[in-house]
This record gives C-alpha cells, structure tokens and sequence, in this order.
C-alpha cells in the first residue's frame, strides 16, 4: 500500500508541475537544431527534455515478459516501473536508476523491490528464478507469492539524433534476494524504452 501511495503522490507532483507551466505532461518536448534535426550532446541531457519512458523488456525483475516504464526525475535519477508475467505468474516492479554521464554508450545502476506472484492457480515450474525458491509442489499448486529486493547495473545504448532520437536499448544484469529465504539468485534481461 505504501507503494501506491507512493507513486499516486509522485504523479500528481508531476501533473501539479506541468499545470503551474501551463504545458501538458505529455507535450513531446525535444531540442531542434537550426537545420531542424533533434540532437543532444549526450544522455543526461537527452534526459533532461524526455522525462517519460516506455518500453518492454525479456527477463529483468519482471519475469519473462515486462512492460516498463521510466520517469526521469533529472539528468541522472529515474523513477523506474514495470509489470510483467512468465508462465503461470505475474509481476510489477519499483525501482530507483542512477543514470551515468555518457553519449550513446552509458552505464547505468538499478536498485528497488519486486514481486512475483501465482497469477492463475496453475503451474509455474517452468521459472528457473521461482524454482530456486520454491519446491515443485508450490509450483505446482499455483500458491506461491516472493519479495524481492533487487540491485544491479546495466549498459544502455540511447539515440541521441534524428527521427529515432529518445530509443533506448539496454541489457542488464540483477541479482535479486528474497526477502523471507534469504536466497541470492542471479539474473539478467534485455530491453528496448522510447523516452517520451
């Protein structure tokens, strides 16, 4: 509950902002040359005019499948969201991203919770991430339910001229700790985010 509290208020901060500038939270805001083409000079400052992100991602701390999303709080913070499922479960993620100066190649770090959960009562032993947690008679009987606190880096590769100037590939790594089993399990994923 304290999560959505905290991401309810984090959204009506952002609104309240936008409507003091009389400008629209989803204005597409972007830097135009004088010959017309959008550049920057590097990400943090690609991340200064595109505060929002939206993308999907393989594996990460969203299981198998994510859709995510970013708000970039300034040039180096975001706030960082997902939802995501894999067979028979069900996901969503809330984490905190240090975005490190760079051009297009840029390292990253990622810190935050997560929570895989029986999203269908069926079974979900096809997970290696769930299976190093729970017996395969959990699994099976769809009754399982993990907290994760998650940490880890990454490299992103932004667009930072041109029509696809805001497209973010990444790959990252993460290792995630159940809270209740004490359990360090390793992981990775892949992803593409346009910045808004």
């Amino acid at each position: 509950m304290k999560i959505f509290t905290a991401i309810v208020f984090l959204t009506i901060s952002i609104l309240a902002h936008a409507e003091n500038s009389n400008e629209s939270v989803f204005d597409k805001k972007q830097k135009i040359t004088q010959e017309g083409l959008e550049l920057y000079s590097s990400n943090s400052e690609m991340k200064t005019y595109k505060k929002f992100g939206l993308g999907v991602s393989l594996g990460t701390t969203t299981g198998l499948l994510g859709l995510n999303g970013e708000i970039n709080l300034d040039r180096y913070e975001a706030l960082a969201l997902g939802l995501g499922a894999g067979p028979s479960y069900g996901t969503f993620s809330l984490g905190w991203k240090h975005n490190f100066e760079a051009q297009y190649l840029s390292p990253y770090s990622k810190v935050g919770y997560s929570k895989w959960f029986n999203s269908s009562g069926k079974n979900a032993t096809d997970s290696d991430v769930l299976k190093r947690i729970f017996t395969d008679e959990e699994l099976r009987s769809g009754k399982f339910n993990a907290d994760f606190i998650f940490g880890g880096m990454g490299i992103e590769y932004n667009q930072l001229e041109g029509d696809l100037a805001g497209v973010n590939l990444f790959g990252e790594v993460i290792m995630l700790s159940e809270i209740s089993k004490s359990t360090f399990i390793p992981t990775g994923g892949i992803g593409i985010i346009y910045y808004y």
